[in-house]
C-alpha cells in the first residue's frame, strides 16, 4: 500500500536532507531544503516553492510563478524504488499544480536516467531541448515540459499511463 502524499514540513528535513546526500551526486543544502518547507499551502502565493513527501519513500520539490512550474527534484528511496513512488509523486504534484492554475510544468533530467525518462514519458513529457554537459563532462540534461489542462483541485486528471 502506497503511502499517502502530503506536504512536506519542517518536520521533514531529516529525511529529506538524507535522500538528497545519498542519492544525489549534488545534493542541496539543508537551508535551500527548509526554504521548501516552510511553504503554507493555505497561502495562494503566485510565486511559491514546496515539496510533496511519501512518508518513507521519496519526496518531490517545486517552485513556480503563476502559471509555470519546475520540477527540482524527485528522490525515491532506493529500497521503495520500482513501485510506483516515483509516479504517486508526480501525479500528486501535477494535480495540485493544475489545481492551483499552472498551465506548463518543466523539469530537467540527465540523458542516462532510463528509469527516470520513461516515468517523464509515460506521464506526458515531451523533450525541447538540451543542456550540453549540464552535469558534467559528457553528462547531458534534457529539458522536458507538459502542458496541464487548469481545473479545480480533488481530480485524478493526471494518471500516468502504465
Amino acid at each position: 500500500m502506497n503511502p499517502a502524499v502530503r506536504y512536506g514540513t519542517p518536520d521533514d528535513l531529516e529525511f529529506i536532507t538524507g535522500l538528497e546526500r545519498d542519492n544525489l551526486a549534488l545534493p542541496w543544502s539543508e537551508e535551500a531544503v527548509l526554504d521548501l518547507l516552510r511553504y503554507d499551502p493555505a497561502g495562494g502565493d503566485r510565486v511559491f516553492k514546496f515539496a510533496l513527501v511519501a512518508e518513507g519513500a521519496g519526496y518531490v520539490s517545486v517552485s513556480g510563478v503563476i502559471d509555470e512550474a519546475e520540477i527540482g527534484n524527485i528522490v525515491v528511496a532506493p529500497e521503495c524504488r520500482g513501485r510506483g513512488y516515483g509516479r504517486l509523486l508526480l501525479e500528486e504534484l501535477e494535480n495540485i499544480l493544475a489545481g492551483r492554475g499552472i498551465r506548463k510544468v518543466f523539469l530537467e533530467v540527465e540523458s542516462t536516467n532510463q528509469r527516470a525518462l520513461s516515468l517523464y514519458r509515460s506521464c506526458g513529457f515531451a523533450e525541447y531541448g538540451v543542456r550540453n554537459g549540464y552535469y558534467g563532462e559528457g553528462r547531458d540534461a534534457l529539458l522536458m515540459s507538459k502542458e496541464l489542462q487548469i481545473r479545480e483541485q480533488g481530480g485524478d486528471q493526471y494518471r500516468c499511463d502504465a
